[in-house]
């Protein structure tokens, strides 16, 4: 089996969903998209190495869905509305190509986004480069620069459960507890809803909480006060490990890809049920991150994951 064959059989064949904007569908030496008026395109891209972004051992399906559904997010935290795909496959094996290609099929699937296209080469290590786009109303793609004193400061989903699952994996547990780490769900239609409800400042949370809150708090120019007691996953988290580990997980664990946003308190009642408020933007120390637990400061690295650390 060639290359091509394989592409056809690993990832086209399980990837049916089409977009109504696609002119010239993957298959040919380039996709063509139209840029329908009154809307901007966003476009991300990420890299997912095993090894490094996922355990050596954990199952290449899994691993693909995860790496495809972390580059989503990216999207979500735009308010964008998911379109398009594309992936650059590492494979050592075919049988190993198979298997990312099934996760990436189901992720995509179910996130209705089309597969339009990419490339794959036979390497000495399996890795994913994954590079999604979507649509967002001209001009209204939320962003990390836009938060302003006297916001709340609010998070939509759970923060340090993937790290805590990333321990218990490498510490040799495979329940379904430990396996949180490759479950990552983009939280695209709740960015969407953000978006709609007038929210424009938001960063999805992948490298650590206060790692994150810091590219808010640098792009904005304002300072961020987080309240520990009200990021959901910490009193899980509290329930299972000492209080010191589990802020630890919380703040600085990364890998959850909950969505963290500013907006005016005026926006209160319209973004009930959209996630917690856990903090505020303020007008003195910008450019930094201060968390507290019950009043108190919590101190925590704030580095986050690094590539190079």
């Amino acid at each position: 089996m060639d290359e091509f064959e394989l592409i056809e059989r690993a990832f086209r064949a399980r990837a049916p969903v089409t977009h109504p904007w696609t002119r010239v569908p993957n298959g040919d030496d380039a996709s063509v998209h139209a840029g329908p008026d009154g809307m901007d395109i966003v476009v991300s891209t990420d890299t997912s190495v095993a090894g490094r972004h996922w355990p050596e051992d954990a199952p290449l399906d899994r691993a693909a869905a995860r790496a495809v559904n972390a580059a989503l997010s990216d999207l979500a935290a735009m308010g964008a509305e998911a379109a398009w795909c594309w992936l650059n496959v590492m494979v050592r094996e075919a049988r190993e190509a198979d298997a990312m290609g099934e996760g990436a099929a189901r992720a995509l699937a179910a996130a209705r986004v089309e597969l339009a296209g990419g490339d794959m080469v036979r390497a000495p290590l399996n890795a994913l480069t994954v590079t999604v786009a979507g649509l967002v109303p001209e001009g209204r793609a939320m962003r990390r620069s836009e938060a302003r004193a006297g916001d709340d400061l609010w998070l939509a989903g759970e923060c340090g459960l993937a790290a805590w699952a990333l321990e218990a994996w490498q510490a040799g547990r495979r329940d379904v507890e430990a396996r949180r780490f490759l479950d990552v769900r983009p939280l695209l239609a709740e960015g969407v809803r953000l978006r709609e409800a007038g929210v424009r400042c938001c960063i999805d949370v992948s490298d650590g909480l206060l790692a994150d809150a810091g590219h808010v708090a640098r792009a904005s120019g304002v300072g961020l006060e987080i309240r520990l007691e009200d990021v959901s996953g910490f009193a899980w988290l509290g329930e299972r490990v000492e209080e010191a580990r589990a802020a630890r997980l919380a703040l600085a664990g990364g890998e959850d890809y909950a969505l963290l946003f500013a907006a005016s308190p005026e926006l209160r009642e319209r973004l009930a049920g959209m996630g917690s408020r856990v903090g505020a933007c303020v007008a003195d120390h910008p450019g930094l991150v201060r968390a507290t637990l019950r009043g108190r400061p919590v101190e925590c690295d704030v580095a986050g994951f690094r590539h190079f650390g």
